[in-house]
């Protein structure tokens, strides 16, 4: 479904109308509401067909800051203009840190309105057709090796998340939240017991953090990295971890899918990671771990 509907939000009717017409001198379809809480009520009906909302920021009910805090928690990628008049300069900062793209000072120039609306337009075209040049990539794959610093976990799950998702589409989104812990679990267990050689027993020590950052600035430990190679498809997410330390014997560990396991004091990691993915191997060493996920779901047989 297209993108050709503009929602603006005002209490004054003439501000409502004007802005009207200027969007459908644009080719496009204009609804208009006189507080925010009618607005946002009108996104969630409409939100395939959004293609811009333009608030006031002094309304009845609902204001407009409200309103795109609202807004930002369902829609994030909705743009946003905040058109309003002398003397709320603060309030459309705050407006600008919410996420809104753009703003309007009152009394507002036609002019300004287009050129705003245009610039929507070529970038929501943009991003069409970045997605649509999606659908022809046949794989990609993206390398990273990074050192035992685990603020750099969080930011690394983020970019595959997101690679997977241009390539995956919305119809992945289920399965984006177990993928993302699994692989912060792996990254964690890489570093921590791998690379560091932190025992689980030891995490159950009030000294297991003093440790950790001891051995960060150690030698050997802290000249080893993680390496992180992954492979992603429209039909499939492979993702290989392999650090620098021993390894481990993994043919000790317990069934990660048997029930049973899953209050063991240790191997927590491991059964998150072999429940998320649809396969796991190790390596013959134990310090390198093999994950897979099949991005389209397997037909079910009644």
């Amino acid at each position: 479904m297209s993108k050709n509907l503009v929602i603006i939000a005002d209490d004054e009717a003439a501000t409502r109308d004007v802005l009207a017409e200027i969007v459908e001198q644009e080719g496009l379809q204009a609804l208009g509401f006189e507080n925010g809480k009618s607005a946002l009520e009108a996104l969630h009906d409409h939100a395939d067909e959004v293609m811009l909302v333009i608030s006031d920021i002094k309304m009845p009910v609902m204001n407009g800051i409200e309103f795109i805090r609202q807004a930002r928690k369902s829609f994030p990628e909705t743009p946003f203009v905040i058109a309003s008049g002398y003397g709320t300069k603060n309030d459309i900062i705050t407006t600008l840190k919410l996420g809104a793209l753009d703003y309007l000072e009152k009394p507002f120039r036609i002019k300004d309105v287009r050129e705003i609306i245009q610039k929507i337009k070529q970038v929501l075209y943009e991003t069409q057709q970045k997605i649509e040049l999606y659908h022809y990539l046949e794989g990609k794959k993206i390398c990273f090796k990074i050192t035992n610093d685990i603020k750099l976990v969080h930011a690394l799950v983020n970019e595959l998340i997101q690679e997977i998702k241009k390539i995956g589409g919305k119809a992945l989104q289920p399965e984006l939240t177990g993928i993302r812990m699994a692989l912060h679990e792996a990254l964690v267990n890489a570093i921590e017991h791998g690379n560091l050689e932190l025992s689980s027993s030891l995490k159950e020590t009030p000294h297991y953090l003093e440790e950790m950052e001891k051995r960060i600035t150690e030698s050997p430990y802290a000249d080893r990295q993680v390496l992180v190679e992954t492979t992603i498809t429209p039909t499939s997410f492979t993702c290989k971890i392999t650090d620098e330390g021993p390894g481990f014997d993994w043919r000790s560990l317990p069934d990660p899918r048997d029930p049973e396991n899953l209050f063991k004091p240790h191997g927590r990691g491991i059964i998150l990671m072999a429940n998320y993915f649809d396969r796991m191997t190790f390596n013959e060493q134990g310090n390198s771990i093999k994950m897979e996920k099949n991005l389209i779901p397997e037909e079910t047989t009644p």
